[in-house]
């Protein structure tokens, strides 16, 4: 599909156009205005005038872009991921580069914090770079950004994470299980003293890994024995300290993913504690490294491979069919145990 520009950036502009506008104003459904931008040459010579004109006149879609309505798409199409130095995120997008460019793409690399407001200066140069659609890997619960780009018509993919009341293709974990996995192994275990160390609370990822965990336990654990913050190494350190340095520190931790999980092995063992025998931790992703001998880490695995191979298709399909009904993967987990958990010590 040929994105559209955001607003002009005049005051006379205050609200971003839709393509529901750009089809009230040319008197068509929604989704034509869909298969006009994307070059679908079955719509009638007279309807595609009228969408191209109403769709300029409102400023949907910039002028130097509606010259390029029929050269149909550029076979580029963008993917967001947070954070390359994240061993996990290099993993996903060597997949979904590889399904991508056998289906004829090639990839724009967008490489995204944790995002809320729209960047439109971002958008702007997006549609500029005239992508035929969108992966996103970055999503938090309440993104803007993804609800902008669906709105104005763009192909889009939510890959890993998910977006409520957003109706389009998401490819994620079941990521509820998958907290169910962790704390029914740590109870098993004879842990009950848990403590979490989760992403940032404003991820799906988080929320859903949590609320499986709870549903485990049957209790809300209590306030210092949650902590949220960055997936990344130096803040399972951090979170590790804190919880190890109260009166009575925790049996077990979760962590919020693999990374995390081993900045908490290394804090336990800068403290001089010894896993499992003092410490159970527990990660989320299965990442090659946490195989590693030197790391041993349990954790509950994700098919990061089949989710973005997944995604990447749901993408193509997408772009090629803009009207079909969205759908929603849901992938399963499992259990990877290793050395970093054991039974709760009987002394301890």
């Amino acid at each position: 599909m040929t994105p559209q520009h955001d607003l002009p950036s005049g005051a006379e502009q205050r609200q971003r156009v839709t393509s529901r506008d750009v089809a009230t104003a040319a008197g068509v459904h929604q989704s034509t205005v869909s298969r006009v931008l994307n070059g679908d040459q079955r719509i009638s010579s007279d309807t595609r005038k009228r969408v191209e004109a109403a769709a300029e006149q409102l400023g949907y879609v910039p002028s130097r872009r509606a010259q390029n309505l029929r050269a149909r798409r550029s076979g580029v199409v963008g993917v967001m991921v947070q954070d390359i130095d994240n061993a996990f995120y290099p993993l996903l997008l060597s997949d979904m580069h590889r399904e991508l460019t056998a289906a004829g793409y090639a990839i724009v690399l967008i490489v995204d914090p944790l995002h809320r407001r729209a960047d439109m200066s971002r958008m702007r140069q997006l549609f500029d770079d005239s992508l035929d659609g969108v992966l996103i890997s970055t999503a938090t619960i309440d993104s803007e950004t993804p609800r902008a780009l669906h709105a104005s018509g763009m192909p889009l993919v939510l890959a890993v994470r998910s977006v409520p009341n957003l109706d389009v293709d998401t490819v994620e974990s079941d990521n509820v299980a998958a907290g169910r996995e962790a704390a029914r192994h740590l109870v098993a275990l004879g842990h009950t003293d848990i403590a979490v160390a989760m992403g940032p609370k404003e991820t799906s990822t988080t929320r859903d890994r949590l609320r499986g965990v709870l549903e485990i336990l049957q209790t809300e654990l209590p306030p210092d024995r949650v902590m949220h913050g960055p997936y990344r190494h130096e803040t399972g350190y951090a979170m590790c300290r804190r919880l190890m340095m109260t009166d009575n520190p925790p049996t077990a931790i979760i962590a919020g993913n693999d990374v995390m999980a081993i900045g908490v092995l290394d804090a336990a063992w800068r403290s001089g504690l010894s896993t499992p025998e003092d410490l159970s931790v527990l990660g989320f992703d299965d990442i090659p490294m946490a195989a590693w001998q030197a790391i041993n880490l349990t954790t509950v695995r994700q098919d990061s491979k089949a989710i973005a191979e997944q995604a990447a298709r749901r993408l193509v399909d997408r772009i090629e069919q803009p009207d079909s009904p969205p759908h929603h993967d849901i992938f399963p987990v499992s259990l990877t145990v290793r050395a970093t958990t054991g039974p709760l010590r009987t002394d301890s």
